[in-house]
């Protein structure tokens, strides 16, 4: 029986996945439709990226380490606050848009099929630009980490699974504002205020003070976010900090499912 439920949990995901795909090729074609915003908006994120890195070596030539860090741990924080970033930014774009569904009534249908209810909120919009730019990100980090000395077999293994969990928060944070549109139909601000805790993350948090570094752990826990997988890169991070971020991951993720299905049995259909 379990093995039948397991290979039936397997083609379910396997199903999940072919949807996603589909959907993240439409939006391929949407993009593609418009060339040449497409390029200026890549032109852009690059010039952006290479602007900060001349900020941080001005700060940095000046200083010589922030907050006990040297400038190559600093750089390495930058990298993996734009490696988290933009993978959350390219998967769970489809939050920027719930608001619509929800005000239009589209939400109603998409409740009829036969599918997950965050499915098309979390997931409808994939942004194959962000995929792009993730690709070239990539390259470059794992040049930065062999070449810099980051690089130990038993760290990476850990970086790679704290940034599974990463991405894990970020589903939960964003089913949590997905449901709070549920129940107002406002969401922008919340996604600002994401925007906003998630932008303090670019810099090691040990900069702030004790209280703000507080918030970011247990309130919108970008520390966990971006900050634990870095340090585990480094080797600096404690036992106590891994265990505690994969603690918080998915309390986290529980507590956003409960809050989607309350949402859930309070949304009044728009066409009611």
């Amino acid at each position: 029986m379990k093995i039948k439920n397991l290979k039936s949990k397997i083609r379910q995901i396997s199903k999940l996945a072919r949807i996603w795909i589909l959907v993240s090729l439409q939006a391929a074609q949407s993009e593609l439709l418009t060339a040449w915003a497409g390029i200026l908006f890549l032109i852009g994120k690059i010039i952006r990226f290479l602007l900060f890195f001349v900020f941080l070596s001005t700060v940095l030539g000046s200083a010589k380490t922030l907050a006990g860090y040297n400038p190559k741990q600093v750089i390495l924080f930058f990298l993996v606050f734009n490696l988290v970033d933009n993978s959350i930014q390219s998967l769970f774009r489809g939050v920027y848009h719930f608001r619509f569904l929800v005000i239009s009534g589209d939400y109603d249908l998409v409740l009829l099929k036969p599918l997950p209810s965050f499915l098309k909120p979390i997931f409808g919009q994939p942004d194959i630009l962000d995929f792009i730019t993730l690709i070239s990100l990539w390259i470059y980090f794992l040049w930065f980490v062999i070449s810099q000395g980051f690089f130990s077999l038993g760290n990476f293994v850990l970086f790679l699974t704290l940034f599974v969990f990463s991405l894990i928060l970020a589903f939960a944070i964003h089913l949590f504002i997905a449901s709070v549109c549920l129940l107002t139909t406002s969401i922008d601000p919340l996604v600002w205020i994401y925007r906003d805790f998630v932008n303090m993350a670019r810099f090691p948090t040990d900069i702030y003070t004790r209280g703000v570094q507080v918030i970011l752990t247990f309130t919108i826990p970008v520390v966990v976010l971006i900050i634990v997988p870095a340090k585990a890169l480094m080797g600096i991070l404690s036992w106590q900090w891994i265990l505690g971020s994969l603690f918080i991951s998915v309390l986290f993720l529980w507590s956003s499912l409960e809050f989607w299905h309350y949402a859930l049995s309070k949304y009044s259909s728009a066409s009611s």
